[in-house]
């Protein structure tokens, strides 16, 4: 599936807005610069945060309840859970990648410049 960072998210939707011949309602694809499986994320995620990371699958119902736990809402929890499910099932995007669609932000860089941070001050703390 694809990794996308937020920001290339915000950038592409800004960057449509902002265009001078925009009106209407558009979709854009935003698949980041390459799809990984859930092993070799946790892989990238290993690397850059310095903390062993295996993927495991679990129940819906499990991660449902790992989703509360984490404090998240119930529509937030059964958004996620369509998502993870649609992954699971087999899901193909709308729109297959281009040069368009694939925007420039990796996993890893995600992870030293966000995740890695917020480790360092949870294991601080």
């Amino acid at each position: 599936m694809p990794w996308v960072d937020p920001l290339d998210i915000a950038t592409v939707a800004a960057t449509r807005l902002l265009a001078q011949g925009w009106t209407g309602r558009q979709v854009q694809a935003v698949h980041g610069p390459a799809d990984l499986t859930w092993t070799e994320a946790a892989a990238v995620l290993s690397t850059a945060t310095g903390v062993t990371i295996e993927a495991q699958q679990i129940t819906r119902d499990e991660e449902r309840a790992d989703l509360r736990q984490a404090g998240m809402s119930e529509v937030a929890v059964e958004g996620i859970i369509g998502m993870s499910v649609g992954a699971r099932d087999g899901f193909r995007a709308e729109q297959n990648r281009t040069p368009l669609t694939t925007t420039p932000s990796n996993l890893a860089g995600w992870a030293i410049t966000h995740l890695r941070p917020a480790l360092t001050r949870q294991h601080r703390a």
